[in-house]
């Protein structure tokens, strides 16, 4: 079908209802059900139908999947370019029917590609690793608690961090077996490779896998703007401003860095590097930055053979 003739459709998500814009009715409930039936008439009386929503962490999957079982293309964008684009056109008032006529305004001008459906695998995945870095995360918090407390209170803490680490083994454990399943071959395949390269260990690799499927897909710029590494000029004019790595995927940056620390430490190709900026005069921290993206950049070229991950 031609561009021209697509029926771009917006849909605002929220946990309990979608509001919708450029056809009827005005509301669906976020239910697998009411969706499917809502996508079944939609398909019939617009065959050229394209939705169009934003990312809303778990709240627009259950649209996802009913899109793609429904042959409706769906295109899921980021929110902050949606708000920036309303800004754009003086619209500063919020609510969920103005926000889905925004949508659908977007698509009529930008015509975004169609979004993929994730692998069922992967998003099992993401899912376990939510859960594994909430279970880091409190133990953390437990761990600066504990060195603040008396001594029984500082038990209390230590026993609340054992806990924790047997519910964080079970996870990792259970991961362990996802990966080990036919439908994840793909998954365990990118994992495998990138723990060949010296700093990226399994934990980061799961990181990497889930968090990042454009790897091995995009050019080394593209890769390094979605990990937020890329560093984005600020020039106006005469004014030559300093150069800032902004945005970009948090999780992922986080276990880059983390990996850049120890390859600056053993990895033959890159330590040269962190001493190089280092005898420059460079901050520790701006020379761990390069190194993440030099690794990035590395891992986005090794992983540019791997199977692609099938829906």
């Amino acid at each position: 079908m031609s561009s021209s003739a697509t029926h771009y459709v917006g849909v605002d998500v929220a946990q309990d209802l979608l509001a919708l814009a450029g056809t009827e009715p005005a509301q669906v409930p976020n239910q697998p059900a009411a969706l499917r039936a809502w996508l079944t008439t939609l398909r019939a009386a617009q065959p050229s139908a394209h939705l169009l929503c934003e990312a809303t962490g778990r709240h627009h999957y259950a649209l996802q999947v009913a899109a793609a079982a429904a042959g409706v293309p769906l295109s899921v964008l980021n929110p902050r370019q949606v708000r920036d684009f309303a800004r754009s056109l003086g619209c500063l008032e919020k609510t969920d029917a103005v926000d889905a006529r925004l949508l659908q305004r977007l698509g009529s001008a930008l015509r975004p590609a169609a979004t993929p459906l994730r692998a069922a695998a992967l998003q099992q995945m993401q899912d376990l690793l939510v859960v594994r870095q909430a279970l880091v995360e409190e133990q953390s918090a437990w761990t600066n608690r504990a060195a603040l407390l008396s001594a029984p209170a500082a038990r209390l803490c230590a026993r609340r961090q054992r806990a924790l680490g047997r519910e964080l083994a079970r996870v990792e454990a259970q991961l362990a077996a996802l990966l080990a399943t036919p439908q994840a071959a793909p998954l365990q395949h990118r994992v495998q490779t990138l723990c060949l390269v010296c700093g990226v260990g399994e934990r980061t690799a799961w990181v990497l896998v889930a968090g990042l499927a454009e790897l091995g897909r995009c050019n080394r710029r593209q890769i390094a703007k979605l990990a937020g590494l890329a560093p984005l000029n600020c020039d106006s004019g005469r004014f030559r401003g300093e150069r800032h790595i902004a945005h970009g995927r948090a999780p992922i940056r986080r276990a880059l860095y983390q990996a850049a620390v120890v390859a600056a430490r053993h990895n033959e190709h890159l330590r040269p590097l962190y001493q190089r900026l280092r005898a420059a005069g460079r901050p520790a921290k701006v020379a761990y930055i390069a190194v993440a993206r030099k690794l990035l950049i590395f891992l986005n070229r090794l992983l540019r053979e791997a199977p692609p991950l099938a829906a």
